[in-house]
């Protein structure tokens, strides 16, 4: 009996536990009461009034300018609830107030409009690619998510090949949209600050620092790196889907050369984002490497799967020189029968050279900057040698004509010799 009530309690706590849930959850779901949009109208003013009288620099008065028009547009709505609040002000009126107040301010600090104009400019792009940027990692990581699930399915029928084929491509697009959104957003960041960062004032690095972290730029980056190397590493890409991913981490790869020292400049007194950078260019790497032989495994996939018995490569170099010595190997083989090499030489072709490797992997090794043209050149040179000692040759044919000629004049000379005076006109 003991036991029972035990057990009857706990399942009484666990419901009021679910139905307390139940309510914060619902709360949480309801629009705001009018008292608490009046009291978060009321704050977010104070604040800016408070940051109007303590700025000192065109950046902070840039920052003000765009909240200011952020509170304007997310109480537009409430405009009638917050006249009445205010009485005997009004809504449009505090907003005025507050830009009068800024205008005065820069005057009184020398600042020039349209110096304020344009970083609010930047501001307001800031805000807006930090806002796309959270929204794309949210979507991607969803994505990622239902990836892992379709890779690991157990039976993969037609369809759950398909759905996986729209996740991967939807997930490509989102991750190199989402790479496009940070770059930009740090380059709004800095712009509003300037190129030099070295030579700015401690009180305008701190803003920029401050600016950084609360929209989480060393981690969106370091995010972003992380996810594109679990994409990767999850993914069976092939052809132009593995050199445009290669492309893009070289692209990557390269802004990041540009911008770590500049944060790590920002960060020199900061021993933790000094290790978040350092684990950005770790991340980087690590999927530079795994790019890089990604592709190579891919295009030697290519020969593997037709059993074209090339040596394995690595890198461009390696690539040439395999594919060279194919090449000369095939084209040196004078011991194997003329109808064999023939057959070697068109099923190279058919089914390796012209479909895949001269159609779509040189050329767009070469766009890229990965192969050279002279490398490509070399290639298509031997494989022209191969082509031309393949071709069956008419030497063996011209010796067994005169092979043939001599052997037939020497049986009529024998003939003529062989045959009775008699047979010949007397010569009187």
């Amino acid at each position: 009996m003991k036991r029972f009530i035990e057990q009857a309690t706990r399942q009484g706590v666990n419901l009021v536990a679910v139905i307390l849930i139940g309510f914060v959850c619902s709360a949480a779901a309801q629009p705001k009461s009018d008292f608490e949009i009046v009291k978060s109208f009321q704050a977010k003013y104070k604040a800016i009034k408070e940051a109007i009288r303590e700025a000192k620099t065109v950046q902070e008065c840039a920052e003000i300018s765009a909240n200011i028009a952020d509170l304007e547009k997310e109480y537009a709505a409430d405009t009638t609830l917050l006249n009445s609040a205010l009485y005997p002000n009004k809504y449009d009126d505090e907003i005025s107030n507050v830009q009068v107040d800024l205008q005065m301010t820069q005057s009184r600090l020398g600042i020039i409009e349209s110096q304020v104009n344009r970083i609010s400019e930047l501001e307001f792009q800031v805000r807006t690619l930090s806002g796309r940027v959270d929204s794309l990692t949210n979507a991607n990581s969803k994505l990622m998510a239902s990836l892992d699930v379709m890779a690991n399915a157990l039976v993969k029928n037609k369809s759950v090949i398909d759905s996986l084929n729209r996740i991967i491509s939807r997930l490509r697009h989102g991750l190199r949209e989402r790479d496009a959104a940070i770059f930009a957003l740090v380059d709004s960041m800095f712009t509003q600050y300037g190129t030099n960062i070295q030579t700015l004032p401690e009180n305008q690095k701190g803003m920029l620092i401050g600016k950084m972290q609360r929209h989480n730029v060393v981690g969106a980056i370091r995010q972003a790196a992380e996810q594109n190397l679990k994409f990767l590493e999850t993914t069976e890409l092939t052809g132009n889907d593995l050199v445009q991913m290669l492309k893009e981490q070289h692209k990557f790869s390269s802004y990041w050369k540009g911008l770590g020292p500049r944060l790590a400049t920002l960060y020199v007194n900061s021993r933790d984002r000094k290790r978040d950078v350092a684990n950005i260019d770790t991340v980087i790497a690590l999927w530079g490497r795994k790019a890089d032989s990604t592709l190579w495994a891919g295009l030697y996939k290519e020969f593997t799967d037709n059993k074209i018995p090339v040596d394995t490569f690595s890198n461009a170099s390696e690539f040439v020189t395999s594919l060279s010595n194919y090449f000369d190997t095939q084209g040196g083989n004078l011991k194997a029968p003329g109808t064999e090499r023939v057959s070697r030489l068109r099923y190279f072709l058919n089914h390796v050279w012209d479909p895949s490797i001269n159609s779509q992997w040189l050329p767009m090794l070469v766009n890229e900057g990965i192969l050279t043209q002279a490398q490509d050149n070399q290639l298509q040179n031997k494989l022209i040698a191969w082509k031309e000692a393949s071709k069956p040759s008419y030497t063996l044919f011209y010796i067994v004509i005169i092979l043939v000629l001599v052997a037939i004049l020497v049986f009529f000379l024998r003939r003529r010799k062989s045959m009775p005076h008699s047979q010949f006109p007397s010569q009187n």
